[in-house]
Order: C-alpha cells, then structure tokens, then sequence
C-alpha cells in the first residue's frame, strides 16, 4: 500500500513565516478571515444571522498569553473539523456545503488556521455549527504536530431557563512565551484595526478603561468614500483626513476610483510633494479586508504622484495575500484605472483653478514622465506644462503659435544662444531637463506639429549679416580663421548681434554631425551592412560647428584688422576656447593647453608694444 507524507509541522510554520508571510503578524488577518468566511457563509443561508466578531486577550493559570477570536459564522461539524483543521492546505472553499467555487470567501480555513502557529504553542477550538441537530466540537492542536478531536452533546433547544448554545465557533491561540507581545492587547487593537477597519461586520476587540473596567471597542467603520456627507466639501474634508490616518500626509486632492466590471472601487490621494518614478505603493483590501499597506502593480507605474486605497471583490490574491495575483483581471484594471487618472488630468489641468496650478508646480515631472509612452498625456504636457524658453516660461501649444518649435536639447546650449537669440526675437526651448528632449522627439511626430532642434542654419538665417563692403574687408581675415579652426571641425562666420559684450558664440549642427558619424562608420567598415549605410550618409558634409565672431564687439573688429600673424592665430583660438567654455562644454587638456599658450602670446604682444 502507497504511504503518505508526514508533515513537519514546525518546518511548515518556518516556511509560512520565512517564505511566505511577511511576519508573525499576519496570524491575526488570517484569523479575521476565517470569521469573516464563517459569518458570509451563514448569511447565504441566513440572511437575518448575527454577524460578530470578538477579540479578547488573557493570561491563563500558567501565565501562557491567549488570544481568543469569537465568530457568529455557520460553525463546524466534526466530519469538517477533521477535515479542515488536521488536512495542511484545505480551504473550506473547496467544500459543497460551505460554497464550491464562491467568490464570497476571502482566505482558506487550513492554511489560516496554521499560520496562527507562528506565534501560538497550542490553538483551541470550540465550534457549534448552524446545521440542523448538529453537536459542538472541540478541536485542540499543538505545535509539535498532534491534535484532539471530541465531540459532544446535541445543543439543546432554547427555553427561558437554558438557552441555547451559540452557533459560531471561538478559536484560542496561547502562546510561546517568545511570541507572548503579538498578543498584548494594544498590539492586537492595533493590528485588527489596521486589518479589518472596513469590514462590513460588527468587528470588536476588549479593552480595559481606567475606572470603568472592561468593554468592546468596535473598530470597523463605513468606507470612507463610500459614505454618505452633507456636502462636496465636507466629502473633501473627510478624505483628507482619512488620508492623513493611513499615509501620514495631507493630499493636495483626491481622485474617485471605480471599476464595477472588476469590483474596484477606491480613492487616490495626490501628493503635496514630489517623488521620484517607480514609489508608488498602495493600500489595496480584497472584500475590504486588507490585504496589503504596500501594494504594487494595481495602479500603472507612471502614477507615482499618487497613493490609493482600493478595495476590490474580485481582484485575486497572491498564495501570502499579500500582494495581488498579476492576471489579466488586473491588467484590465490597471488600464482602466489609469485611464480614469488621466481623464481627471485632462479635465482638471486644463483649467486655471488652484488645485491645477498646485499640481503642475509640483508634479509636472511625473506629468513629463507619463508623456514619454502615452499620446494623451504628451498631448497634456504641451498644451499645460510651462518650458522654459527665450521668451520666458512658456507652453509648447503657445511656442508652436508663432511657428515652429526650436529646442535644445542641452541646458548648456540654451544658455549659449538665449541672450542672441532673444535679441534676434528667435524663440527656443529649453530641452536641457530630465524627459524633456524624449518630449520634443515625440511631439515632432505628431500630426500637426513642427518640431526641431536648433541647428547653426537657424541663427544663421536671424543674424544680422555685415554689409557688401564690410564682407569684402575681412574676406580675407575669415578664410584665414577658417583654416586655423579646420582641426576642430569649426566653420567661421562673421554677424552683428547684441549683446556686444558677447564677442563670439560657438554652434553646433546636428543633423552634420549624425551624417558625419555615419561617414566615419561608413569608412571605417566599408563591405558593412552591405552599402546601406550609404543611402543615410553623403559625401559632402559641412563642418559640424561654426563660431560666429560679433562683428559688433571692439575686440573682434580688432582682431580682424589684423588679418593674420601670431596674434591673429592666438586670437582666434582664444575665442574659439572661450565659445567652447561658454557652450559649458568644457576644454580637453590639449585646449586647455593651446588656450594658455595663445593667451601668453597675447600677452607677449601687448607687453612688447606698450607705451
């Protein structure tokens, strides 16, 4: 005859506690729900029944702590006493009596029943169930493995003299004298309270008051936004302080969540400050029981500016139900609460109110974020986010009015042409900062924008060229520049722009430099990729720089009188360094060095003809 397994009963709790809870406290959730099963089982039969559940915490004779969890449910017969308390992993879900299948049950009676020992040393429970002539059971079970099963007398008809037993069942945990604090009456208030607050059943726990003794000290209450209040705002009050009890912060707002098709209903709060992507955890219940304070996955990533409370009566737990099951059932409410958080962006942004205003100062990253992957939201930032531009802070909707869009895509660059570029009446946008560029390349292949980065040919265009005369004069002094800055890949043009004080500026192309990449690739590895890179790349490139000297500054007029020589060559170079560092490149060492030998030739030549 096959044998069965024998179960290590302490490695089991090991492996419960270690692998599978987060800790010991989750014996008291798992106990909640057992009652919880318990009273929902008894009501789909009968209605009218009583629907309690009663903590209460003691020391017995021999000082071991004990914890008793008293339920109003259907109870249990022997036949599913032995069934459920000594079989590891039944779930009293799986029994036809007590509702094959149904969604109505939170956790599984077994698994329930063994974390409590995690903390307990012996478990007792005395239950009478609600069938017709059934007897109470008494089932004792102890840590190192064993248990007792008795049965006793049919419960007696009720009269005014004996009434009748109660159906329910009462499960005592007494403790190992390690784990005795996990059943301290203020820890157990505190965990029942965090566990089943919203539970839809009168849910107590026994307290002693100073002066007054013992009494119960209900702990559930209506959802919170679910409730009925006087007013909008009173509604508004409410939330903001329930969301002060369970986060800790003062919401800027809140957001209704609700998703009937999956039994989602919820609340998100929206954050008073900013946070970075990927911290968003929530507080999700399944059949208003908690489930977890930390709850991945129920919202989609790009919503970190918010915390939720759901609650939802279909969502399925995960083996620890701890975290939520990563189903389609909870991709399609993901997408859909996500979709309901930006139509309130959409709607709500969109207006000049002050919770719009507040948010945007506050969570325009997490808005620049969300644009990085959805059209709707790109479409938000473009029309709401202010960028900072030549103009002033400004939104692309506004930008695009005059045109097209011209960014940068480095703060460096921006800082270089602001000042020119606001003089020439060019606006440009600053695409230096974190997402903002990706936004730019996005928007540029949405229909009916014209987007673009800033190339040399755009300043080039706005820039006051020097007279017919003036170009005839220092034709000669640019080509020789050209020459000098040929190493560096730098063209050179003379304008007339203010500032004056500004004597050169250096810009960048870049749609030269990516074909010159692709040239140097080209040539690099000629039989490569079979020639394709030829149908990018073109023979004749322009230089992927231009310095443009100010025609306007003394020093550059100066500078050109002199046509050549080593002080023209010393001088050249010098402000070709200077653009570099004013473009916030930064010099290699080799620049560094040509900038102080040039520097010392200047220096030579105005000591050797001074007075």
């Amino acid at each position: 005859m096959p044998s069965r397994f024998e179960v290590d009963l302490a490695g089991m709790v090991d492996l419960l506690s270690r692998h599978l809870y987060s800790g010991p406290q989750v014996f008291l959730r798992e106990l909640m729900q057992n009652g919880v099963d318990a009273i929902t089982a008894r009501q789909l039969a009968d209605p009218s029944a009583p629907a309690t559940i009663r903590l209460s915490t003691g020391v017995d004779e021999a000082g071991a702590a004990w914890l008793d969890v008293v339920d109003s449910g259907i109870g249990l017969t022997a036949d599913e006493a032995g069934e459920l308390l000594a079989t590891i992993g039944q779930s009293s879900k799986r029994d036809p009596d007590l509702g094959m299948g149904r969604t109505e049950f939170i956790g599984q009676f077994g698994i329930g029943m063994l974390s409590a020992f995690m903390v307990a040393d012996r478990i007792e429970v005395d239950s009478l169930s609600a069938r017709p002539g059934a007897r109470p059971i008494r089932w004792v079970g102890w840590s190192n493995g064993t248990f007792e099963l008795t049965e006793g007398e049919p419960h007696p008809v009720a009269s005014p003299d004996a009434p009748a037993t109660p159906v329910g069942s009462r499960v005592r945990v007494v403790a190992r004298p390690d784990a005795a604090h996990w059943l301290d009456t203020a820890t157990v208030v505190g965990l029942a309270t965090d566990y089943g607050s919203l539970l839809p059943f009168d849910v107590a726990v026994e307290v002693t008051v100073e002066g007054t003794g013992k009494r119960w000290r209900r702990i559930t209450a209506p959802v919170p936004w679910e409730a009925s209040y006087p007013s909008p705002m009173a509604r508004g009050k409410a939330l903001a302080s329930y969301c002060e009890q369970v986060f800790g912060f003062t919401p800027l707002g809140h957001i209704d969540l609700s998703v009937p098709l999956t039994g989602v209903s919820g609340v998100a709060f929206i954050l008073p400050q900013a946070v970075a992507p990927g911290a968003g955890l929530h507080r999700v219940y399944t059949k208003r029981m908690l489930l977890g304070s930390r709850v991945g996955g129920i919202l989609p990533d790009w919503a970190f500016f918010v915390r939720a409370v759901v609650n939802s009566d279909v969502l399925a737990p995960t083996a620890s139900r701890e975290q939520l099951r990563e189903d389609e059932i909870l991709l399609a409410t993901r997408d859909a609460l996500g979709d309901q958080l930006k139509t309130w962006a959409t709607t709500t942004l969109t207006s000049d109110s002050p919770l719009a205003r507040r948010f945007i100062e506050t969570h325009h990253l997490a808005l620049r974020a969300i644009a990085q992957t959805d059209n709707d939201m790109l479409d938000l930032v473009a029309k709401v986010l202010p960028f900072e531009t030549t103009d002033g802070p400004r939104t692309l909707a506004q930008v695009a009015q005059g045109g097209d869009v011209v960014f940068t895509r480095t703060v460096e660059a921006f800082r270089r042409i602001a000042a020119v570029a606001r003089a020439c009446g060019m606006s440009v946008v600053n695409a230096g900062y974190v997402y903002d560029a990706t936004v730019m390349d996005r928007l540029s292949r949405r229909p009916g924008w014209r987007v673009r980065e800033l190339s040399a040919h755009d300043l080039d265009q706005v820039l006051r060229l020097p007279s017919p005369a003036r170009e005839a004069e220092i034709a000669g002094a640019v080509v020789a520049a050209r020459e000098l800055l040929t190493p560096q890949d730098c063209d050179v043009i003379v304008r007339e722009f203010a500032p004056e004080g500004v004597p050169a500026i250096l810009l960048r192309d870049p749609d030269n430099e990516h074909r010159r990449d692709l040239n140097r690739e080209r040539d690099a590895s000629p039989g490569l990729w079979g020639g394709l890179l030829d149908e990018f790349a073109s023979g004749a490139v322009a230089r992927t720089r231009t310095l443009v000297l100010n025609d306007a500054a003394e020093v550059v007029r100066r500078l050109l009188r002199a046509g050549g020589g080593d002080v023209f060559e010393a001088g050249i170079g010098s402000l070709y360094l200077s653009a570099v560092m004013l473009a916030g490149e930064g010099l290699l060492s080799a620049e560094a060095v040509a900038l102080t030998r040039a520097l010392g030739v200047l220096l030579d030549a105005s000591l050797g003809t001074a007075p």
